[in-house]
């Protein structure tokens, strides 16, 4: 089975990439655009969830088991707050 881990991991609300090699496009409900998650950023997207070499394709509501609009993702060593809900900047770096 090696070579088959997921290149993301989930703990609570937080979604980390673990693989920098790797994008995720997690898809949203289909009000609000999809997202990309690299090691560069986190950013809204109008790609479908096709396949796509070296990305993996998430669905927010199997991920978290539910709807969910508000969570983090980590991603090239920066965290960022995901809210759905502010269409005009959903998200933000998180600063500590």
């Amino acid at each position: 089975m090696f070579g088959r881990e997921e290149p993301y991991t989930v703990t609570g609300n937080t979604i980390s990439l673990t693989d920098d090699n790797k994008s995720l496009l997690l898809v949203t409900p289909s009000r609000y655009d999809n997202i990309l998650v690299s090691r560069y950023g986190v950013e809204l997207t109008d790609l479908e969830p096709v396949r796509r070499p070296n990305v993996k394709n998430v669905v927010l509501s199997e991920l978290f088991k539910r709807d969910k609009t508000f969570f983090f993702i980590r991603a090239g060593g920066v965290e960022y707050q995901v809210d759905l809900k502010y269409v005009d900047s959903p998200i933000s770096e998180v600063k500590f």
